[in-house]
């Protein structure tokens, strides 16, 4: 029987993670705050990590992650998407010599600045099984990369999405905006000062759920003012946050995993970058891409957004993690 050992560390990859396969789970400690480790393991019932390695680090997660490797021995190591812990653990395995399985392959934006780009391009690269969440990421991989074993299997957080429904409707339904800061190249005075100020012009009600990154910012830049229709709030576990979602009359962000679930979920998406990994959405005309251009920001908050039109399950109905946990049991 095979021996599958899976690195993650952040609430992306929380969401993702099937709780239902056999496997060694190490945590890297990535996320350590409690409002996106704990209550997200607590949430969705993902059992105690075998592995808690409290490192932040990206050196310090791969020397510990290859200690893990000689003890535990897997067959396989399964990373997700592209950040510092799949990154770590990619080269963790690729160092050992062990096979490596990337969920979420094939994703790119095109933009090589971004370094959850770079991250892509390097384990996809060196990555034996690749499973993708759309088909247009499989064609990349198989077309551009000339990768064989990779699998379309759909976005495996929309399966995790299917357990929040019922979801429950606000008496303030569709009267506010939801919205999320967090990537480097936005957490800067200039950036930030422009999304604030056209968060304020658009003189819409808007809770900003704050990743920790984003506080720190706030602390460092004495300078940058919260508008006052912007109410600064803390993260919300999974299934709260997704039901605020459901009822939002759109989201601003620059999360990728956020231009998933507003998709899925029908709510139209503002995405504070100038490129997507999640082309679709665009395509579809339920993600609009503004960048930090202060007057597209605020015209895409007032305006009455065009619903898109198109095929719904190009990420996939819900039975990702299955397709997936089929093709693994039968390595």
């Amino acid at each position: 029987m095979k021996k599958f050992l899976t690195v993650i560390g952040n609430r992306p990859q929380l969401i993702k993670y099937d709780k239902e396969f056999k496997q060694i789970l190490v945590y890297t400690g990535q996320h350590y705050d409690e409002l996106l480790k704990d209550v997200f393991f607590k949430g969705l019932e993902i059992p105690k990590p075998d592995y808690d390695l409290g490192e932040t680090e990206l050196g310090a997660m791969i020397d510990k992650i290859m200690i893990v490797l000689d003890k535990e021995k897997p067959n396989y190591v399964i990373v997700y998407g592209d950040t510092r812990s799949t990154l770590a653990g990619a080269m963790a395995a690729y160092y050992k010599n062990i096979p490596i399985i990337h969920i979420e392959a094939g994703c790119r934006s095109f933009n090589t600045k971004m370094v959850e780009e770079r991250i892509r391009a390097i384990v996809d690269e060196i990555a034996l099984i690749h499973f993708t969440p759309s088909q247009k990421c499989k064609e990349y991989l198989e077309m551009d990369y000339k990768k064989v074993n990779v699998y379309n299997v759909g976005a495996t957080q929309i399966d995790t999405m299917f357990s929040t429904f019922p979801t429950k409707k606000p008496k303030d339904a569709y009267k506010y905006v939801v919205a999320t800061i967090h990537r480097e190249e936005n957490l800067f005075e200039e950036p930030l000062k422009a999304i604030f100020t056209a968060l304020e012009a658009s003189n819409r009600e808007i809770r900003l759920y704050a990743h920790p990154r984003l506080k720190q910012t706030l602390e460092a830049q004495k300078s940058l003012e919260i508008p006052k229709n912007v109410k600064l709030l803390p993260p919300l576990p999974y299934k709260k946050m997704i039901n605020e979602i459901a009822f939002a009359d759109r989201v601003i962000t620059d999360s990728g995993g956020l231009q998933v679930e507003t998709f899925f979920l029908r709510r139209p998406c503002i995405t504070l970058r100038n490129e997507t990994e999640w082309p679709e959405t665009v395509v579809q005309r339920w993600n609009i891409l503004v960048g930090t251009d202060k007057d597209k920001i605020v015209k895409s908050l007032i305006d009455n957004l065009k619903r898109g039109e198109g095929e719904m399950n190009c990420y996939g109905s819900g039975d990702s993690k299955k397709k997936i946990r089929l093709i693994l049991n039968n390595l």
